[in-house]
């Protein structure tokens, strides 16, 4: 690897020389790391490395100079960028030529400046065979020329030699003699060098020393390898391929020769017959055998050279066919700008002949000066050309300088492209208007590949699917097309890439960003090359989710008339209206009708899914006034008659709303996303609310979807108040009948007694009627069962009307339940039943009006010690129930069979299995005071072991604000 070259030359050579560098510095590592680890284990056989006889030892200096030089050339063979590598390479330089000098100065000044024994003393004095243990003066001249060529490796004069390289041959020729010395064993004194003598007898350099010494100088030459004898290797002419093929028997041959006369002369053959003649005779046939060898090289190379002349015409004669026949302008111009080559193409172009053009300047067929300099590689430029009636055209040209014979020549090609421009002008144009139409389209636009990716799309089709440019473009419509829809999308397409439709409509439904779908109609169409390949898909997408949802709209509201209809049952209109509106418009709904007080009459709750339908019915039996109360939304809207629309549902709302942590947990597992309220109204009043909401679907409501659900709410009123006209006069038909029949039937009774207890006592004298008072007490009897019948139908008239009130105060819940326990204790002892009350510990107060609700007692009560047999159980319970006291009155009768539940409450029905004793009203009374407070009343029962009724009753310490004393 070196500086001078780059580093993927083909030359074996230089492959080779592009490891050398790298081997021998590691090799100088590790031979001169052994020796001095031979030196500090005292051991003789590490420090000669080689273990020959007179190989020589290799003293701790030269190992640590030899070390640095290695080290040194792996940091400076490529010129260094690196500061912190460059200043360390030179400074281990430096220290070598230091160390080598130093110990060249001992040798001529005779003298010991004790560096010698710097490291290892006592080992070398054991060791070394010429104490004290000093390198060579040939050793140490070696180390100053490694350190001087190493501090001048990348130095170049401006003759353009590099000093290094002189230094580093002297150091090859010191090491080859040393090397040679050791292969022909000579022992010669350095004293017999005239002038030398000085420097004392000789100390040959050691075997390895010699050896690193020229591998590390052979490095320092591979770093330049163009110059010098190496440089000469390299060429690839006749000189540097004889160069290489006489390298090695210019080097080989003389050490062979010489070493064989030495082998003779110490054999004692130099003087026998014929050994000289011998010797001469086998250099001139080893000299003769290398002649006809190169000489046949040589011959080959020229018969090549001749094959290369005759390629080289043959190439002129096609690059002349080419020029003189080439469709572009091809001209060249020397380096005063003037024209030496002008082709057929340029006299199209330009339309001058070529005698017209040679020798003329470059400006005569360019608008703008051509300019002298030229890029070293080729340059394209866009020109002006000028034709020879002065029309200016543009053009495209190539230019390049090339030498011939050593003269510099411009090569322009010039191509006319006016042509294309103009085809390239109309494909803009017509790309431009195509862009403008695309990105313009009042409807969505995409260009889709062949696989489905999203080439382009228009900002049309990001408003309707909500992502924006670049989200689009790394999605497929696959991933944008709702999954129940893609298969039929996909079947199409495949018909469309077999050939059998050019094009496709259909509607889809595409996923919106922000989750909810988007009804488009698709229209596609396959897009074609030249041949007929398809090439990719373009698509308009028309949002028609407006359109959808008025026929939705439309749909839902058609259907609303006919199903609210179909029944006048006011509890059947009510869930009418809910499954209309879920889940077409909401995830769940509740649908109340409410009382002028707020009171709850009827209501309706449905949810999409199951387990939210569960939670609603378990949120309102436990908090049923709760959202009705003043400050909750469905209170504000009853009493103000107004839509309410919440697009989103803030929780510090829930948090409001809730009663307590319970309340809230189930308002959290609704969560409500979106909410429209409206009223139920009708004929200038309101008969409840309805409210819808949205969670899991994500929904967002809008004004439209308020518009359509009080439409929805206008129609279900006036069909929820018909309904309740047409149930009020089929009640006031009944209580028509029923009244007739109680008044010709049920107070004739009392009539009759009372008529004959009058009569026996018009017969009867004064003394008889003192002494006997029991036709007075049965005209007494008779009067209050009828007075107890009149109120009766009084309260039911009242309940029909709406008019029955109660005049409501706090009461102690125990106090109340044991005084109705009380009035009832005699008849319960006639009648052997066991009257039992249970009230759970921390019972709230209730906010009531006590003579009804002991009147509600009274009734349920005297239907238990009605039903239950002797010995039996009567038992009444109090416990808190949310904002409400669950008050319960159970008996162990015979119960009541399940066909006869759902009629218990109403008026005048009696079961025909039971005795008929009374008109009928009680419960119906009964249902009537719980509802004027506010709660509800039902029934539980088994036959054979006992029915319960349950009521609830306002707690005092859940009582609203909203509540008067009087309601």
């Amino acid at each position: 690897m070196t500086a001078a070259r780059p580093s993927d030359s083909p030359h074996p050579i230089e492959r080779v020389l592009d490891w050398l560098v790298p081997a021998v510095c590691l090799m100088a590592v590790l031979v001169t790391t052994t020796a001095l680890v031979g030196w500090a284990l005292a051991s003789e056989r590490l420090t000669r490395v080689v273990t020959l006889p007179g190989a020589g030892m290799m003293m701790p200096n030269t190992a640590l100079g030899l070390l640095l030089v290695g080290m040194a050339l792996w940091l400076l063979r490529d010129k260094p960028t690196n500061r912190l590598r460059r200043t360390t390479g030179q400074a281990m330089a430096l220290f070598v030529l230091l160390l080598g000098g130093l110990v060249l100065v001992q040798y001529v000044a005779r003298t010991d400046l004790g560096i010698d024994r710097l490291l290892f003393a006592n080992t070398l004095r054991r060791l070394s065979p010429s104490p004290p243990g000093r390198p060579s003066p040939l050793t140490a001249l070696s180390l100053c020329l490694m350190g001087g060529a190493l501090l001048l490796l990348h130095v170049r004069t401006r003759e353009g030699w590099h000093p290094a390289r002189p230094l580093a041959l002297l150091v090859v020729l010191i090491a080859a003699q040393a090397l040679i010395s050791y292969v022909y064993l000579e022992d010669a004194p350095l004293t017999l060098l005239p002038g030398l003598d000085r420097l004392g007898s000789y100390s040959p350099m050691a075997l390895h020393t010699a050896l690193l010494f020229l591998m590390l100088a052979l490095g320092v030459l591979s770093v330049h390898p163009r110059q010098g004898l190496m440089g000469v290797l390299l060429r690839d002419d006749a000189g540097g391929l004889m160069a290489r093929r006489l390298l090695p028997a210019t080097i080989l041959i003389p050490l062979i020769v010489w070493g064989l006369r030495l082998f003779s002369e110490r054999l004692g053959l130099h003087s026998a017959p014929f050994g000289t003649s011998v010797f001469a005779l086998v250099t001139v046939a080893t000299f003769l055998a290398i002649l006809a060898r190169n000489a046949k090289a040589l011959s080959l190379l020229d018969a090549s050279q001749r094959g290369v002349e005759k390629s080289l015409r043959d190439s002129e004669s096609r690059f002349s066919g080419i020029v003189n026949n080439a469709a572009d302008a091809i001209i060249t111009i020397d380096a005063r700008q003037r024209i030496t080559l002008f082709n057929t193409g340029a006299e199209r172009i330009f339309g001058y002949s070529v005698s017209d053009a040679l020798g003329q300047p470059m400006g005569l067929l360019l608008q703008e000066p051509l300019g002298d300099s030229v890029s070293p590689r080729e340059e394209r430029r866009r020109l002006l050309g000028l034709r020879k009636g002065g029309e200016v055209f543009p053009a495209e040209a190539t230019l390049a300088d090339v030498w011939v014979d050593g003269t510099k020549q411009r090569v322009v090609i010039l191509r006319d492209i006016s042509a294309r421009e103009r085809a390239e002008e109309a494909r803009r144009n017509r790309e431009e208007l195509f862009r403008a139409a695309f990105e313009h389209a009042p409807i969505g636009m995409c260009l889709v590949s062949l696989e489905g990716r999203l080439l382009n799309v228009n900002e049309a089709l990001c408003q309707i699917l909500g992502y924006s440019r670049e989200e689009l473009l790394q999605m497929t419509f696959h991933d944008l097309t709702f999954p129940e829809d893609l298969e039929q999308d996909l079947l199409v397409v495949k018909r469309l890439l077999d050939g059998e439709q050019g094009s496709y409509q259909l509607e889809k439904r595409y996923l919106h960003k922000q989750g909810h779908l988007v009804d488009a109609l698709l229209t596609a169409s396959l897009v074609q090359d030249s041949r007929g390949r398809p090439l990719h898909f373009i698509s308009q997408v028309l949002d028609i989710s407006e359109r959808k949802r008025l026929e939705s709209d439309w749909l839902l509201l058609a259907e609303a008339g006919p199903r609210l209809a179909s029944s006048l049952d006011p509890q059947t209109t009510l869930s009418t209206v809910s499954r209309l509106v879920v889940p077409t418009l909401a995830d769940f709904c509740l649908v109340a009708l409410l009382d002028e007080g707020g009171r709850v009459l009827r209501r309706q709750s449905l949810a999409a899914s199951p387990e939210k339908s569960g939670l609603l019915e378990a949120m309102f039996d436990l908090y049923p006034q709760t959202p009705f109360r003043r400050g909750h939304l469905l209170a504000e809207v009853f009493k103000s008659g107004k839509a309410l629309l919440l697009e989103e549902v803030p929780l510090a709302l829930l948090e409001a709303s809730a009663e307590e942590p319970q309340h809230l947990d189930m308002l959290r597992r609704l969560a409500p996303q979106s909410c429209i309220v409206v009223p139920l109204s009708a004929r200038g009043h309101t008969l409840g609310v309805v409210a819808l909401g949205t969670s899991e679907s994500g929904r967002r409501y809008g004004a439209r979807d308020l518009a359509l659900v009080e439409e929805v709410a206008r129609r279900a009123a006036l069909a929820i108040d018909n309904a309740s006209l047409h149930a009020q006069s089929e009640e006031a038909t009944l209580l028509r009948d029923e009244v007739l029949r109680i008044v010709a039937h049920d107070l004739r009774s009392p009539l009759n007694v009372i008529a004959l207890s009058a009569g026996t006592l018009m017969k009867r004298s004064p003394e008889e009627r003192l002494a006997d008072s029991r036709p007075l007490n049965s005209i007494q009897k008779a009067v209050i069962r009828a007075t107890t019948l009149i109120e009766d139908l009084l309260d039911v008239a009242r309940m029909q009307g709406g008019q029955l009130t109660v005049d409501r105060r706090p009461e102690s819940t125990v106090a109340m339940l044991q005084e109705a326990l009380d009035q009832h204790r005699a008849l319960a002892d006639a009648r052997s039943v066991h009257l039992q009350l249970n009230v759970e510990p921390h019972v709230s107060d209730v906010f009531v009006d006590k003579d009804r609700v002991l009147q509600l007692f009274s009734n349920l009560i005297g239907n238990a010690l009605k039903f239950t047999p002797m010995g039996g159980f009567v038992t009444l319970r109090a416990e808190p129930w949310g904002d409400m006291v669950r008050c319960s009155v159970s008996d162990t009768g015979s119960g009541i069979p399940v066909d006869d539940l759902p009629h218990l409450f109403e008026p005048f029905w009696q079961a025909k299995s039971r005795h008929k004793e009374g008109a009928g009203l009680g419960l119906t009374i009964v249902r009537g005071i719980t509802e004027a407070h506010g709660g509800r009343v039902w029934v539980e029962s088994q036959p054979g072991l006992g029915t319960t009724f349950f009521f609830s009753l306002p707690a005092v310490t859940r009582v609203d604000s909203s509540l008067t004393w009087h309601a």
